[in-house]
Protein backbone atom coordinates (compact mmCIF):
# COMPACT_ATOMS: atom_id res chain seq x y z
CA UNK A 1 0.00 0.00 0.00
CA UNK A 2 1.38 3.44 -0.89
CA UNK A 3 2.02 6.20 1.60
CA UNK A 4 -0.82 8.18 0.02
CA UNK A 5 -3.22 5.26 0.48
CA UNK A 6 -2.22 4.84 4.11
CA UNK A 7 -2.82 8.51 4.80
CA UNK A 8 -6.16 8.42 3.02
CA UNK A 9 -7.25 5.36 5.02
CA UNK A 10 -6.17 7.00 8.27
CA UNK A 11 -8.06 10.17 7.41
CA UNK A 12 -11.16 8.14 6.63
CA UNK A 13 -10.91 6.32 9.97
CA UNK A 14 -10.57 9.59 11.85
CA UNK A 15 -13.59 11.03 10.03
CA UNK A 16 -15.65 7.94 10.82
CA UNK A 17 -14.67 8.12 14.49
CA UNK A 18 -15.55 11.82 14.64
CA UNK A 19 -18.91 11.09 13.04
CA UNK A 20 -19.55 8.32 15.55
CA UNK A 21 -18.76 10.61 18.46
CA UNK A 22 -21.10 13.28 17.09
CA UNK A 23 -23.87 10.74 16.58
CA UNK A 24 -23.47 9.38 20.09
CA UNK A 25 -23.47 12.86 21.59
CA UNK A 26 -26.78 13.73 19.95
CA UNK A 27 -28.56 10.38 20.13
CA UNK A 28 -31.93 10.50 21.97
CA UNK A 29 -30.53 8.16 24.61
CA UNK A 30 -28.17 10.92 25.63
CA UNK A 31 -31.01 13.25 26.45
CA UNK A 32 -32.07 13.28 30.08
CA UNK A 33 -35.26 11.32 30.72
CA UNK A 34 -37.99 12.86 32.85
CA UNK A 35 -38.24 11.41 36.37
CA UNK A 36 -41.12 8.93 36.71
CA UNK A 37 -44.32 9.94 38.47
CA UNK A 38 -43.81 9.39 42.23
CA UNK A 39 -47.28 7.82 42.38
CA UNK A 40 -46.12 5.17 39.91
CA UNK A 41 -43.12 4.37 42.08
CA UNK A 42 -45.18 4.21 45.27
CA UNK A 43 -47.74 1.95 43.57
CA UNK A 44 -44.94 -0.43 42.57
CA UNK A 45 -43.52 -0.44 46.09
CA UNK A 46 -46.97 -1.21 47.52
CA UNK A 47 -47.04 -4.48 45.54
CA UNK A 48 -44.30 -5.74 47.82
CA UNK A 49 -41.35 -5.04 45.53
CA UNK A 50 -39.07 -2.46 47.23
CA UNK A 51 -36.98 -1.93 44.07
CA UNK A 52 -38.56 0.07 41.24
CA UNK A 53 -36.74 0.07 37.89
CA UNK A 54 -37.79 2.85 35.51
CA UNK A 55 -37.73 2.33 31.74
CA UNK A 56 -34.19 2.83 30.51
CA UNK A 57 -32.54 1.96 33.83
CA UNK A 58 -29.01 0.78 33.11
CA UNK A 59 -28.93 -2.08 35.62
CA UNK A 60 -29.25 -5.62 34.27
CA UNK A 61 -32.01 -7.96 35.46
CA UNK A 62 -29.39 -9.95 37.36
CA UNK A 63 -28.09 -6.85 39.14
CA UNK A 64 -31.62 -5.73 40.01
CA UNK A 65 -32.41 -9.20 41.35
CA UNK A 66 -29.38 -9.22 43.65
CA UNK A 67 -30.12 -5.70 44.90
CA UNK A 68 -33.77 -6.65 45.44
CA UNK A 69 -32.75 -9.70 47.51
CA UNK A 70 -30.52 -7.53 49.69
CA UNK A 71 -33.25 -4.93 50.27
CA UNK A 72 -35.92 -7.54 51.02
CA UNK A 73 -33.61 -9.16 53.53
CA UNK A 74 -32.97 -5.90 55.38
CA UNK A 75 -34.10 -5.40 58.96
CA UNK A 76 -35.08 -1.79 58.26
CA UNK A 77 -37.40 -0.31 55.64
CA UNK A 78 -35.41 0.50 52.49
CA UNK A 79 -36.85 1.54 49.13
CA UNK A 80 -34.84 1.82 45.91
CA UNK A 81 -35.48 3.56 42.59
CA UNK A 82 -33.29 2.71 39.57
CA UNK A 83 -33.40 5.38 36.85
CA UNK A 84 -31.90 5.88 33.42
CA UNK A 85 -28.54 7.61 33.54
CA UNK A 86 -28.96 11.40 33.58
CA UNK A 87 -32.57 11.46 34.81
CA UNK A 88 -31.56 13.24 38.03
CA UNK A 89 -27.96 14.22 37.27
CA UNK A 90 -27.36 16.21 40.46
CA UNK A 91 -28.67 16.93 43.94
CA UNK A 92 -30.94 19.74 42.77
CA UNK A 93 -32.78 17.30 40.51
CA UNK A 94 -32.77 14.37 42.94
CA UNK A 95 -34.01 16.35 45.94
CA UNK A 96 -37.60 17.01 44.80
CA UNK A 97 -38.09 13.38 43.73
CA UNK A 98 -36.90 11.97 47.06
CA UNK A 99 -38.95 14.60 48.86
CA UNK A 100 -42.16 13.54 47.12
CA UNK A 101 -41.43 9.86 47.68
CA UNK A 102 -40.83 10.58 51.35
CA UNK A 103 -44.13 12.38 51.72
CA UNK A 104 -45.96 9.50 50.09
CA UNK A 105 -44.25 6.91 52.29
CA UNK A 106 -45.25 8.88 55.36
CA UNK A 107 -48.85 8.96 54.20
CA UNK A 108 -48.68 5.18 53.89
CA UNK A 109 -47.49 4.94 57.49
CA UNK A 110 -43.85 4.18 56.62
CA UNK A 111 -42.22 6.94 58.66
CA UNK A 112 -38.94 5.19 59.53
CA UNK A 113 -37.65 4.58 56.03
CA UNK A 114 -34.61 5.00 53.81
CA UNK A 115 -34.90 5.99 50.14
CA UNK A 116 -32.07 5.31 47.69
CA UNK A 117 -32.18 6.60 44.11
CA UNK A 118 -29.78 5.17 41.54
CA UNK A 119 -29.35 7.49 38.56
CA UNK A 120 -27.59 5.06 36.28
CA UNK A 121 -24.73 4.23 38.61
CA UNK A 122 -24.89 7.37 40.75
CA UNK A 123 -26.50 6.99 44.16
CA UNK A 124 -28.54 9.56 46.11
CA UNK A 125 -29.83 8.57 49.55
CA UNK A 126 -31.67 9.98 52.54
CA UNK A 127 -33.39 8.47 55.57
CA UNK A 128 -35.84 9.21 58.36
CA UNK A 129 -34.62 6.20 60.34
CA UNK A 130 -31.35 7.75 61.54
CA UNK A 131 -29.71 11.04 62.43
CA UNK A 132 -29.44 13.75 59.81
CA UNK A 133 -26.84 13.42 57.08
CA UNK A 134 -25.93 9.86 58.03
CA UNK A 135 -27.56 8.22 55.01
CA UNK A 136 -25.29 10.24 52.74
CA UNK A 137 -22.24 9.21 54.73
CA UNK A 138 -23.26 5.55 54.50
CA UNK A 139 -23.65 5.79 50.72
CA UNK A 140 -20.22 7.41 50.53
CA UNK A 141 -18.69 4.63 52.63
CA UNK A 142 -20.37 1.93 50.55
CA UNK A 143 -18.98 3.27 47.28
CA UNK A 144 -15.49 3.78 48.66
CA UNK A 145 -15.28 0.21 49.94
CA UNK A 146 -16.74 -1.72 46.98
CA UNK A 147 -15.80 -2.08 43.35
CA UNK A 148 -19.19 -2.69 41.73
CA UNK A 149 -22.75 -1.53 42.11
CA UNK A 150 -24.23 -4.78 43.44
CA UNK A 151 -21.74 -5.25 46.25
CA UNK A 152 -21.95 -1.52 46.90
CA UNK A 153 -25.72 -1.65 47.34
CA UNK A 154 -25.46 -4.78 49.51
CA UNK A 155 -22.95 -2.92 51.65
CA UNK A 156 -25.21 0.15 51.79
CA UNK A 157 -28.18 -1.97 52.96
CA UNK A 158 -26.07 -3.55 55.70
CA UNK A 159 -24.84 -0.15 56.87
CA UNK A 160 -28.37 1.27 56.91
CA UNK A 161 -29.54 -1.63 59.08
CA UNK A 162 -26.75 -0.95 61.57
CA UNK A 163 -27.47 2.77 61.69
CA UNK A 164 -31.23 2.26 62.00
CA UNK A 165 -30.53 -0.12 64.87
CA UNK A 166 -28.55 2.54 66.73
CA UNK A 167 -25.00 1.50 65.75
CA UNK A 168 -23.99 4.60 63.79
CA UNK A 169 -20.29 4.14 64.52
CA UNK A 170 -20.32 0.55 63.29
CA UNK A 171 -22.24 1.56 60.19
CA UNK A 172 -19.47 3.98 59.21
CA UNK A 173 -16.55 1.57 59.64
CA UNK A 174 -14.26 1.07 56.65
CA UNK A 175 -14.29 -2.18 54.74
CA UNK A 176 -17.17 -3.75 52.84
CA UNK A 177 -20.16 -5.09 54.75
CA UNK A 178 -21.60 -6.69 51.61
CA UNK A 179 -22.51 -10.35 51.39
CA UNK A 180 -21.27 -12.71 48.68
CA UNK A 181 -22.75 -13.33 45.28
CA UNK A 182 -21.65 -10.16 43.52
CA UNK A 183 -19.13 -11.77 41.18
CA UNK A 184 -21.35 -11.36 38.16
CA UNK A 185 -21.68 -7.66 38.87
CA UNK A 186 -17.88 -7.34 39.03
CA UNK A 187 -17.53 -9.19 35.75
CA UNK A 188 -20.12 -7.03 34.03
CA UNK A 189 -18.51 -3.85 35.37
CA UNK A 190 -15.07 -4.91 34.13
CA UNK A 191 -16.42 -5.83 30.70
CA UNK A 192 -18.28 -2.53 30.35
CA UNK A 193 -15.20 -0.53 31.28
CA UNK A 194 -13.01 -2.57 28.93
CA UNK A 195 -15.39 -2.16 26.00
CA UNK A 196 -16.20 1.48 26.57
CA UNK A 197 -12.63 2.61 27.16
CA UNK A 198 -11.74 6.14 26.27
CA UNK A 199 -14.88 6.57 24.15
CA UNK A 200 -17.11 5.97 27.18
CA UNK A 201 -15.21 8.45 29.30
CA UNK A 202 -15.37 11.08 26.57
CA UNK A 203 -19.09 10.53 25.98
CA UNK A 204 -20.02 10.56 29.67
CA UNK A 205 -18.06 13.71 30.44
CA UNK A 206 -19.41 15.59 27.45
CA UNK A 207 -23.00 14.61 28.19
CA UNK A 208 -22.84 15.55 31.87
CA UNK A 209 -21.35 18.94 31.05
CA UNK A 210 -24.04 19.61 28.47
CA UNK A 211 -26.80 18.55 30.87
CA UNK A 212 -25.43 20.84 33.56
CA UNK A 213 -25.29 23.79 31.15
CA UNK A 214 -28.86 23.12 30.03
CA UNK A 215 -30.06 22.86 33.63
CA UNK A 216 -28.41 26.13 34.61
CA UNK A 217 -29.81 27.90 31.53
CA UNK A 218 -33.34 26.69 32.27
CA UNK A 219 -33.08 27.72 35.92
CA UNK A 220 -31.78 31.16 34.98
CA UNK A 221 -34.55 31.79 32.44
CA UNK A 222 -37.32 30.83 34.85
CA UNK A 223 -36.05 32.70 37.89
CA UNK A 224 -34.89 35.72 35.87
CA UNK A 225 -38.45 36.28 34.66
CA UNK A 226 -39.68 36.24 38.27
CA UNK A 227 -36.99 38.66 39.42
CA UNK A 228 -37.66 40.96 36.46
CA UNK A 229 -41.30 41.17 37.58
CA UNK A 230 -40.17 42.13 41.09
CA UNK A 231 -37.84 44.84 39.77
CA UNK A 232 -40.55 46.28 37.51
CA UNK A 233 -43.12 46.39 40.31
CA UNK A 234 -40.64 48.09 42.65
CA UNK A 235 -39.92 50.76 40.03
CA UNK A 236 -43.63 51.41 39.57
CA UNK A 237 -44.08 51.90 43.32
CA UNK A 238 -41.20 54.38 43.43
CA UNK A 239 -42.73 56.39 40.59
CA UNK A 240 -46.15 56.40 42.25
CA UNK A 241 -44.68 58.21 45.30
CA UNK A 242 -42.89 60.93 43.34
CA UNK A 243 -45.42 63.69 44.01
CA UNK A 244 -45.85 62.75 47.68
CA UNK A 245 -42.10 63.05 48.24
CA UNK A 246 -42.03 66.56 46.76
CA UNK A 247 -44.71 67.84 49.16
CA UNK A 248 -43.47 65.98 52.25
CA UNK A 249 -43.08 68.02 55.45
CA UNK A 250 -39.79 66.27 56.29
CA UNK A 251 -38.03 66.94 53.00
CA UNK A 252 -34.44 66.16 54.05
CA UNK A 253 -35.00 62.71 55.57
CA UNK A 254 -37.67 61.78 53.07
CA UNK A 255 -35.37 62.70 50.18
CA UNK A 256 -32.54 60.64 51.70
CA UNK A 257 -34.72 57.52 51.90
CA UNK A 258 -36.14 58.25 48.46
CA UNK A 259 -32.64 58.41 46.98
CA UNK A 260 -31.73 55.15 48.73
CA UNK A 261 -34.74 53.49 47.13
CA UNK A 262 -33.78 54.86 43.70
CA UNK A 263 -30.17 53.72 44.11
CA UNK A 264 -31.32 50.23 45.09
CA UNK A 265 -33.62 50.12 42.08
CA UNK A 266 -30.80 51.04 39.70
CA UNK A 267 -28.48 48.49 41.34
CA UNK A 268 -31.13 45.79 40.99
CA UNK A 269 -31.52 46.55 37.27
CA UNK A 270 -27.75 46.43 36.75
CA UNK A 271 -27.38 43.14 38.62
CA UNK A 272 -30.28 41.64 36.66
CA UNK A 273 -28.84 42.65 33.30
CA UNK A 274 -25.50 41.06 34.16
CA UNK A 275 -26.85 37.79 35.59
CA UNK A 276 -25.30 34.74 33.91
CA UNK A 277 -26.39 32.08 36.42
CA UNK A 278 -29.37 31.68 38.73
CA UNK A 279 -27.04 32.31 41.67
CA UNK A 280 -26.25 35.78 40.28
CA UNK A 281 -29.84 36.81 40.96
CA UNK A 282 -29.18 36.82 44.69
CA UNK A 283 -27.66 40.29 44.35
CA UNK A 284 -30.82 41.54 42.63
CA UNK A 285 -33.17 40.51 45.43
CA UNK A 286 -30.71 41.77 48.04
CA UNK A 287 -30.91 45.21 46.41
CA UNK A 288 -34.70 44.96 46.24
CA UNK A 289 -34.93 44.13 49.95
CA UNK A 290 -32.82 47.16 50.84
CA UNK A 291 -34.77 49.38 48.46
CA UNK A 292 -38.16 48.24 49.72
CA UNK A 293 -37.20 49.07 53.29
CA UNK A 294 -36.10 52.54 52.18
CA UNK A 295 -39.39 52.94 50.31
CA UNK A 296 -41.33 51.86 53.41
CA UNK A 297 -39.54 54.63 55.32
CA UNK A 298 -40.56 57.12 52.62
CA UNK A 299 -44.20 56.06 52.89
CA UNK A 300 -44.10 56.40 56.68
CA UNK A 301 -42.57 59.89 56.59
CA UNK A 302 -45.05 61.07 53.96
CA UNK A 303 -47.91 59.79 56.16
CA UNK A 304 -46.43 61.41 59.27
CA UNK A 305 -45.83 58.04 60.95
CA UNK A 306 -42.71 56.59 62.64
CA UNK A 307 -40.35 54.76 60.29
CA UNK A 308 -40.85 50.99 60.46
CA UNK A 309 -38.53 48.55 62.18
CA UNK A 310 -36.01 46.87 59.87
CA UNK A 311 -37.58 43.44 59.50
CA UNK A 312 -37.40 40.66 56.87
CA UNK A 313 -39.73 40.96 53.88
CA UNK A 314 -43.15 39.35 54.04
CA UNK A 315 -42.56 35.61 53.62
CA UNK A 316 -45.68 35.07 51.55
CA UNK A 317 -44.75 37.71 49.00
CA UNK A 318 -41.53 39.72 49.30
CA UNK A 319 -43.12 42.32 47.00
CA UNK A 320 -45.21 43.33 50.02
CA UNK A 321 -42.11 44.88 51.56
CA UNK A 322 -40.88 44.64 55.18
CA UNK A 323 -42.97 42.42 57.44
CA UNK A 324 -44.97 43.90 60.31
CA UNK A 325 -44.85 40.90 62.65
CA UNK A 326 -44.53 37.12 62.78
CA UNK A 327 -47.50 34.82 62.30
CA UNK A 328 -47.86 31.05 62.80
CA UNK A 329 -48.43 29.27 59.49
CA UNK A 330 -48.00 25.79 58.01
CA UNK A 331 -47.53 24.75 54.37
CA UNK A 332 -49.84 22.00 53.07
CA UNK A 333 -48.86 18.80 54.88
CA UNK A 334 -46.12 20.55 56.87
CA UNK A 335 -45.54 21.54 60.48
CA UNK A 336 -46.51 25.00 61.80
CA UNK A 337 -43.77 27.60 62.06
CA UNK A 338 -43.50 31.36 62.65
CA UNK A 339 -42.90 33.39 59.50
CA UNK A 340 -42.59 37.16 58.95
CA UNK A 341 -45.70 38.64 57.35
CA UNK A 342 -47.04 42.01 56.30
CA UNK A 343 -49.98 43.27 58.35
CA UNK A 344 -52.56 42.27 55.73
CA UNK A 345 -51.28 38.71 55.29
CA UNK A 346 -50.85 38.20 59.03
CA UNK A 347 -54.48 39.15 59.51
CA UNK A 348 -55.62 36.82 56.72
CA UNK A 349 -53.77 33.86 58.22
CA UNK A 350 -55.08 34.52 61.72
CA UNK A 351 -58.63 34.72 60.37
CA UNK A 352 -58.26 31.39 58.59
CA UNK A 353 -57.83 32.73 55.07
CA UNK A 354 -55.03 32.14 52.58
CA UNK A 355 -52.36 34.86 52.37
CA UNK A 356 -51.57 36.53 49.04
CA UNK A 357 -48.75 34.30 47.82
CA UNK A 358 -46.00 35.27 45.38
CA UNK A 359 -46.63 32.73 42.64
CA UNK A 360 -44.27 31.79 39.82
CA UNK A 361 -44.52 29.64 36.70
CA UNK A 362 -43.22 26.07 36.99
CA UNK A 363 -43.80 23.66 34.10
CA UNK A 364 -46.72 25.73 32.88
CA UNK A 365 -48.40 26.01 36.27
CA UNK A 366 -48.37 28.75 38.89
CA UNK A 367 -47.24 27.83 42.38
CA UNK A 368 -45.79 29.66 45.42
CA UNK A 369 -42.11 30.56 44.99
CA UNK A 370 -41.22 28.48 48.06
CA UNK A 371 -42.68 25.43 46.28
CA UNK A 372 -40.88 26.05 42.99
CA UNK A 373 -37.74 24.01 43.65
CA UNK A 374 -34.02 24.61 44.31
CA UNK A 375 -33.63 27.06 41.40
CA UNK A 376 -35.31 29.70 43.55
CA UNK A 377 -32.77 29.39 46.36
CA UNK A 378 -30.81 32.53 45.31
CA UNK A 379 -34.10 34.43 44.99
CA UNK A 380 -34.99 33.67 48.62
CA UNK A 381 -31.44 34.08 49.92
CA UNK A 382 -31.23 37.62 48.57
CA UNK A 383 -34.42 38.66 50.32
CA UNK A 384 -33.96 36.84 53.63
CA UNK A 385 -30.32 35.78 53.94
CA UNK A 386 -29.27 39.03 55.60
CA UNK A 387 -31.47 38.26 58.59
CA UNK A 388 -29.69 35.08 59.64
CA UNK A 389 -29.71 31.39 58.72
CA UNK A 390 -32.05 30.47 61.56
CA UNK A 391 -34.78 32.60 59.99
CA UNK A 392 -34.53 30.78 56.68
CA UNK A 393 -34.30 27.39 58.37
CA UNK A 394 -37.48 28.01 60.32
CA UNK A 395 -39.42 29.43 57.40
CA UNK A 396 -38.54 26.85 54.78
CA UNK A 397 -38.64 23.55 56.67
CA UNK A 398 -41.28 21.49 54.95
CA UNK A 399 -41.16 23.30 51.60
CA UNK A 400 -39.70 22.31 48.24
CA UNK A 401 -37.34 25.28 48.43
CA UNK A 402 -35.93 23.85 51.64
CA UNK A 403 -33.91 21.34 49.61
CA UNK A 404 -31.80 24.23 48.32
CA UNK A 405 -30.13 25.11 51.58
CA UNK A 406 -27.37 23.15 53.27
CA UNK A 407 -27.60 23.24 57.01
CA UNK A 408 -31.32 22.49 57.17
CA UNK A 409 -30.21 18.95 57.69
CA UNK A 410 -31.26 16.94 54.70
CA UNK A 411 -27.79 15.74 54.29
CA UNK A 412 -27.30 13.81 51.23
CA UNK A 413 -24.95 11.84 49.37
CA UNK A 414 -22.61 12.01 46.53
CA UNK A 415 -21.31 8.77 45.12
CA UNK A 416 -21.67 6.53 42.10
CA UNK A 417 -20.25 3.80 39.91
CA UNK A 418 -18.88 4.91 36.56
CA UNK A 419 -16.05 4.40 34.12
CA UNK A 420 -12.92 4.59 36.21
CA UNK A 421 -13.82 4.37 39.90
CA UNK A 422 -13.53 7.95 41.18
CA UNK A 423 -14.27 10.00 44.22
CA UNK A 424 -16.00 13.35 44.15
CA UNK A 425 -18.46 13.25 46.97
CA UNK A 426 -20.42 15.87 48.82
CA UNK A 427 -22.02 14.30 51.82
CA UNK A 428 -24.39 17.16 52.51
CA UNK A 429 -25.05 18.89 55.77
CA UNK A 430 -26.20 17.69 59.14
CA UNK A 431 -29.39 18.10 61.04
CA UNK A 432 -31.68 15.23 60.25
CA UNK A 433 -32.40 13.62 56.94
CA UNK A 434 -36.01 13.19 57.78
CA UNK A 435 -35.81 15.06 61.01
CA UNK A 436 -35.73 14.44 64.68
CA UNK A 437 -39.25 13.13 64.83
CA UNK A 438 -38.64 10.55 62.18
CA UNK A 439 -40.63 12.53 59.69
CA UNK A 440 -39.94 12.65 56.00
CA UNK A 441 -41.34 15.59 54.13
CA UNK A 442 -41.14 18.21 51.50
CA UNK A 443 -37.88 19.74 50.61
CA UNK A 444 -34.81 18.57 52.46
CA UNK A 445 -35.03 18.22 56.22
CA UNK A 446 -37.13 15.56 57.81
CA UNK A 447 -37.86 17.60 60.83
CA UNK A 448 -40.68 17.91 63.02
CA UNK A 449 -42.67 15.26 64.97
CA UNK A 450 -46.00 13.92 64.17
CA UNK A 451 -46.88 12.00 61.11
CA UNK A 452 -45.60 13.56 57.90
CA UNK A 453 -42.13 13.69 56.45
CA UNK A 454 -41.13 17.33 56.90
CA UNK A 455 -38.00 18.50 55.09
CA UNK A 456 -35.97 21.60 55.45
CA UNK A 457 -32.88 21.50 53.27
CA UNK A 458 -29.39 20.36 52.52
CA UNK A 459 -28.01 18.71 49.43
CA UNK A 460 -27.54 15.24 48.08
CA UNK A 461 -24.08 15.72 46.67
CA UNK A 462 -23.02 13.84 43.57
CA UNK A 463 -20.19 11.72 42.27
CA UNK A 464 -19.27 8.83 40.02
CA UNK A 465 -18.67 5.23 40.96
Amino acid sequence: MTTHSVRRAAATAVALLAGLLTLLAWTPAAQAAAPPDPNTIIAAWKTGDPVYAAPGATLSSSQLSEIRDAVKGADSKIYVVALADGTVPNSAAAGPLITQLGRSLAQEGRNKATVAVLDGTTLFAASSAMRGGLAGQLANAATKNNEDIVSGMQDFVSRVDKAAGGDSRGALKSGSAAGGGSGFGVFVGIMVIALAGGLGIFFLGRRKKRQERERQAAELAAVKQTVDEDVTKFGEEITALDLDVKVSDDQAKTQTDWQQALDSYERAKTELAGAKRADDLRGVTTALEEGRYALACVKARVAGQPVPERRPPCFFNPQHGPSARDVTWAPPGGAPRDVPACAADAQRVEQGFDPQMREVMVNGQRRPYWDAGPGYAPYAQGYYGGFGGDLMTGMLIGTMLGSSFGGFGFGGYGAGYGAGYAEGMDAGGGGGDWGGGGDFGGGGDFGGGGGGFDFGGGDFGGGDW
